[in-house]
């Protein structure tokens, strides 16, 4: 489990929705999600912006320690060369069945080459469909 000060969160990985999760050794993580917003706004709306949500998105971005036989990072990476969707499940307080889970592709796969003492990864998964409750 990853996170800071009794925060434990998680980043899993799938090929499948009902399949498998395996853990991303991270060290940091974002879960966002963002809806497009139209301006709908006509003349009969006496000075105010009139406005309705659109498509919803999802994006998840993680940094984590690289590990070169870590099953989850194996199979972003493969993902990532193959371009096949993944699944995500991301876990806030680390407990099953209190996340979501969603398809992703992945959009990034770096690793930054410095003269720290780790390695890391830095993953950033775009959403590939609908966000759902993790059924644990």
């Amino acid at each position: 489990m990853s996170g800071n000060a009794g925060y434990n969160y998680t980043v899993s990985v799938s090929t499948t929705q009902s399949g498998t999760y395996n853990e991303i050794p991270s060290s940091n993580g974002t879960f966002s999600r963002t809806a497009d917003v139209l301006d709908v706004t006509d003349t009969t709306n006496v000075g105010y912006h009139t406005r309705l949500l659109n498509l919803l998105d999802s994006a998840c971005n993680v940094s984590a320690n690289w590990d070169a036989t870590n099953t989850a990072l194996l199979a972003v990476e493969s993902a990532f060369e193959n371009r096949t969707t993944l699944w995500v499940k991301v876990l806030p307080d680390g407990v099953a069945g209190n996340g979501k889970k969603f398809p992703v592709v992945v959009e990034n796969y770096s690793i930054p080459l410095d003269v720290t003492s780790s390695t890391k990864v830095d993953v950033s998964f775009q959403g590939a469909g609908a966000v759902i409750a993790d059924d644990a």
